[in-house]
């Protein structure tokens, strides 16, 4: 099935179910797909992080995922942890990626999934919602239409590779 323009005003945006064989072939395919884009890693995932993605995924227990559908296709995921803030003594949401299938950009999709996200997190009592994106990344101008800023002082994210 194509995708065309008009999809996006019925787009659905559920919390999968990763016991669901569907939900979590979609996850894969579409993280895949990120991972083909120049933003992900400009490569295919390997086959043993497609096979074990899920089940690793549902040892986090705080992992929740949210896909996108118009009918049957899915069209993106967000995938996020609950983390803790010490300085509020409270819960926050943390994005750890949002990717939408190359075919559906432009078409809203993001900020349906980023809208659903904010409400959970706050019907949750998060104190905030964060997200990491590379200062490359075009999506960016949609992460700061949803008010998603860099903080003052400037906050980055750093990371260090393990073996």
């Amino acid at each position: 099935m194509s995708i065309t323009k008009s999809v996006a005003n019925d787009v659905k945006i559920i919390k999968a179910d990763l016991e669901n064989p569907k939900h979590a072939a979609d996850i894969v395919n579409i993280v895949d797909l990120f991972s083909r884009d120049p933003m992900g890693q400009d490569e295919p995932l390997g086959e043993e992080i497609r096979v074990d993605m899920i089940a690793e995924m549902k040892k986090i227990p705080t992992t929740m995922t949210y896909i996108a559908y118009s009918g049957e296709k899915a069209l993106g995921i967000v995938t996020c942890f609950i983390g803790f803030s010490t300085f509020t003594a409270s819960k926050t949401f943390k994005i750890h990626d949002v990717a939408v299938h190359p075919d559906a950009r432009g078409m809203g999709v993001g900020t349906k999934m980023l809208e659903t996200v904010k409400e959970e997190a706050e019907e949750m009592g998060c104190s905030k919602v964060t997200l990491e994106v590379r200062e490359d990344n075009p999506a960016k101008r949609l992460y700061e239409r949803e008010g998603f800023d860099y903080g003052e002082p400037k906050w980055y994210f750093m990371s260090h590779e393990l073996n």
